[in-house]
């Protein structure tokens, strides 16, 4: 027989059990209400067509590689072991041709893409860079230029033409020429100036802050030479232009 004390308990724990359920049931409505809130905006969202296709071919793949996982890893190892070995043998001939001054090498860009299961080995020679043309007409062009040197770029505003060349160290040549009306202001404030000869004209050499500039005429334009090379070979190319 219950006593009066049980009996208590018993109602409790049924009252608490039924405020549970209560506030549960509150709860869930209010998660179905907000959720009904959102219903416009979700149904906005579009979902691409071609997103199940990928999703079936995702799942073809894993299926797919359960046979073919063994093979393609021996691939990808195989691929890998391959890659080292040119890495290891272009660098090589990289190094030799940089260190060995009895033979000259034309030194060669090294690209090398990694994908998922291969790389990719591209070598590029470094003259395709150098072959900028030059479209103008009647032009001058140095005949003479020290050996390595190439260009770099070709800039045209105003009827001032300009020549930018460089070799594969840190030297430089920009040559200008303008038609004799036409003004352009150098940068000469400071530096050394003398009086030279340039295919029996006079001509103007400065040397300022490691660069040298050199300026002369003919008839029918004045031209600039600027350069971190020294006097000497500055004149020769100033004396070797050619109408092209």
């Amino acid at each position: 027989m219950k006593t009066r004390q049980s009996r208590n308990d018993e109602k409790l724990e049924k009252l608490k059990s039924a405020f549970y359920d209560y506030i549960g049931e509150n709860h869930i409505d209010n998660i179905c209400a907000e959720i009904e809130e959102f219903n416009e905006e979700i149904n906005r969202i579009k979902v691409p067509v071609t997103l199940d296709k990928r999703v079936y071919q995702y799942i073809d793949g894993i299926s797919g590689k359960k046979y073919r996982k063994k093979p393609w890893i021996n691939l990808n190892r195989t691929y890998s072991r391959v890659a080292v070995i040119l890495l290891v043998l272009f660098s090589s001939l990289m190094a030799l041709s940089i260190g060995v001054d009895a033979f000259k090498y034309t030194i060669q860009n090294f690209f090398v893409s990694d994908y998922d299961q291969y790389s990719s080995v591209r070598i590029r020679d470094d003259n395709r860079a150098k072959n900028v043309e030059i479209e103008w007409e009647s032009y001058y062009y140095p005949a003479y230029l020290p050996d390595g040197f190439y260009i770099e770029s070709v800039n045209e505003l105003l009827n001032i033409r300009e020549i930018k060349f460089k070799n594969n160290g840190n030297d430089y040549i920009y040559f200008t020429q303008a038609p004799n009306d036409v003004d352009i202001s150098l940068d000469t404030e400071g530096g050394e100036k003398k009086e030279v000869i340039i295919n029996n004209r006079k001509a103007i050499f400065t040397a300022k802050d490691g660069k040298n500039i050199l300026v002369w005429n003919n008839e029918e334009y004045t031209f600039h030479l600027t350069s971190n090379l020294d006097e000497k070979k500055m004149k020769y190319i100033a004396e070797s232009l050619e109408k092209k």
